[in-house]
């Protein structure tokens, strides 16, 4: 019986049993057109422009709750707060790191409906525009991957609230060419409206102010428009900046079609593998390949509940995996898809030979300088003094002002000749050319197509870096702490913080399975610092944020330097700390097969008939720019994908 076909008593009961961890048996409710494994913002994105046709069912399944009324979620000055960085939190652990002293760190990503977008910092710019073409020129130059093409999918995703009077008093600029329909432009032509609410905070601080001269960059037009490097500026948030609340996936691309009858959300529930066809099952001896003629077709798929309840639902169409670049991963190597190898090593019977499934990923690396600041307000009191911050959340409340309607990031993208003196430069780009087949064979892990791509990733990053456009470093200020230590071993006192993101990292590392169970989590190796211009280029990035502290103006507020402190050198305070930035991508590269890619343009993993991925496993390499608005991008262009390929069938 067809989904669509059900009444919307039946999906009404399946929505709220799942919602309160109850497996339903209700008869038949068990086929959909469309599975979507994750819901954070590319499975909820996908989810809601599919079911725009009443003709097709689809179920989103996540593995955490829905957590829209917590405050630390809605409120944009808790980001960091309550549960954020605890239960929401996947809390990844790589292995241990040969580059940073073999420590091991942690990659955050939400366990919750909304997935990363429940906890992030909701800053939104995009990366460089020259770096979007070259996943073209990485793909048989698809013109369907450039700027240009791309461009109409950030805006599709998006409804930008304008500044304020106020707001552009405060510094804040946007160019209305490069956003979707604003807001009030949209209420008589509702099909124009974007889906994430995009607008800035109504309280900045005034350190940030300064940082934007301290810094040295010029002031940005937009941090969106594709061109951010050299630039400084207050960064465009996922913000709803009408009742300055955060604007999560759940917020944009759920709660406003919630009631549709052919759209089911399931929470608490953790897809376990995707079953095949039986009529294309192979013994583990001899697992089809993924350039055979005959694809694996997708029958469905296993789940289970928080409380170990087990249950498969049928898919007519096809499935999506939008889990994430770690756990999209996990999902194909249980359903044995990936290296026979590593899967038979777990105890997982290889149905599909696609031995790059894992590989390639990459990551940005965060590092910190801060110090101790006279400023009279900083994000320090929020824990500092209780009075304070009951005064302030009052005062949001009340009004939506303050200290917590405050969504604290002002940042700039930093260029490798403002890095490096020119000859530095020219003789570390040059080792890099010269170095570039021995990295990209080291990357590898042995497979000879993946180490042809990864050499030219390389050769196009390092093409932008020559020409001085790789962007390869995000400077961004915190007026307040932000580092490695926590708040229970740090004095108890203000700080000014600058944060400096690895964006452009040469680096590869992988993420695989190392057991049966479906509860278990991966082997990941970021592989952090593995190539010697990431180090390079992050510990120049430090010193940067060191000396911006002690720039005018930010001198008049600067008192002494925490970290790294002065005793201690910053090459060894990097490999001491640096961290992920949690921006973890690739690991599902959209490459030809032939470069060790794992998906096609199209999103659809070879050897597989009607399974894609669709959220940041498929980014080929890292982009000099937070990834949230990317993802958002890449989950429109993949639906409308989906729609024309449904259309044809």
């Amino acid at each position: 019986m067809k989904f669509a076909a059900l009444s919307t008593f039946y999906l009404s009961f399946l929505q709220k049993s799942w919602f309160t961890e109850i497996l339903p048996d209700v008869p038949n409710v068990d086929t959909f057109d469309y599975i979507v494994v994750g819901g954070g913002n590319a499975g909820l994105t996908v989810a809601n422009r599919l079911s725009e046709n009443p003709a097709v069912s689809v179920v989103v399944l996540e593995a955490g709750p829905n957590v829209e009324r917590l405050p630390e979620v809605y409120i944009p000055g808790l980001v960091g707060f309550g549960q954020s960085f605890t239960t929401l939190n996947w809390a990844y652990q790589t292995v241990p790191q040969e580059h940073l002293g073999g420590r091991r760190t942690t990659i955050a990503a939400g366990k919750a409906l909304g997935g990363s977008t429940v906890i992030n910092s909701m800053i939104f710019p995009r990366a460089e525009k020259e770096q979007y073409n070259a996943w073209g020129t990485l793909n048989n130059n698809d013109t369907a991957w450039t700027w240009d093409a791309i461009l109409p999918y950030f805006k599709r995703s998006e409804t930008i609230i304008p500044p304020t009077l106020s707001q552009l008093a405060d510094g804040v600029r946007y160019q209305p060419d490069a956003h979707g329909a604003p807001s009030d432009a949209t209420v008589d032509h509702p099909e124009k409206e974007g889906r994430v609410k995009v607008g800035f905070p109504n309280f900045i601080y005034p350190q940030s102010q300064m940082w934007h001269e301290a810094s040295g960059l010029r002031p940005s037009p937009d941090l969106s428009n594709g061109d951010p490097q050299g630039h400084v500026g207050i960064s465009i948030n996922s913000l709803n900046a009408r009742n300055n609340t955060r604007c999560s996936s759940v917020c944009a691309y759920y709660t406003p079609n919630a009631d549709r009858p052919n759209l089911a959300v399931m929470t608490n529930a953790t897809v376990t593998r995707i079953l095949w066809d039986r009529s294309q099952q192979h013994t583990a001896q001899s697992p089809i390949s993924s350039g055979e003629y005959r694809p694996l077709r997708a029958a469905g798929v296993e789940l289970t509940s928080s409380d170990g309840v087990v249950r498969t639902l049928w898919v007519a169409k096809e499935v999506f995996l939008a889990a994430g670049a770690i756990a999209s991963p996990k999902i194909l190597e249980l359903s044995g898809v990936g290296n026979a190898t590593i899967l038979m090593s777990a105890g997982i019977k290889p149905v599909l030979e696609l031995s790059t499934v894992g590989e390639n990923l990459a990551d940005h690396v965060h590092g910190w300088a801060n110090a101790f600041t006279n400023a009279s307000v900083t994000r320090d009191l929020l824990r500092l003094d209780p009075v304070f911050e009951k005064d302030q959340r009052d005062l949001w409340y009340h009004n939506r002002t303050g200290v917590l309607s405050a969504a604290p990031r002002s940042l700039g993208l930093v260029a490798a000749s403002s890095l490096f003196p020119s000859s530095d430069l020219r003789t570390i780009l040059q080792a890099a050319r010269d170095d570039i087949k021995l990295y990209a064979r080291r990357f590898s892990n042995g497979n000879e197509n993946l180490a042809k791509g990864i050499e030219l990733q390389h050769s196009l990053m390092l093409d932008l870096w020559v020409k001085d456009r790789a962007a390869p470093v995000e400077i961004n200020y915190e007026p307040g702490y932000s580092g490695p230590t926590s708040f229970e071993d740090r004095p108890r006192r203000k700080y000014s913080s600058v944060n400096a993101v690895l964006f452009s990292t040469l680096s590869r590392g992988r993420t695989h399975i190392s057991s049966s169970d479906p509860l278990a989590l991966p082997a990941i190796d970021p592989g952090y610092y593995a190539h010697p211009l990431d180090f390079a280029t992050h510990v120049r990035s430090i010193e940067l944020g060191r000396k911006m502290l002690r720039t005018a103006p930010l001198d008049t507020i600067y008192e002494e330097e925490y970290e790294p402190g002065p005793d201690r050198s910053v090459e060894s305070y990097a490999r001491e700390v640096a961290a992920s930035d949690n921006h973890v991508v690739g690991s599902l590269a959209m490459m030809p097969q032939e470069l060790g890619g794992v998906v096609d343009t199209r999103l659809r993993v070879y050897g597989i008939r009607n399974v894609r991925v669709v959220d940041a496993s498929i980014i080929p390499f890292p982009i000099s720019g937070h990834i949230c608005s990317t993802v958002y991008m890449i989950a429109e262009k993949a639906a409308d994908m989906i729609k024309e390929d449904a259309s044809h069938s």
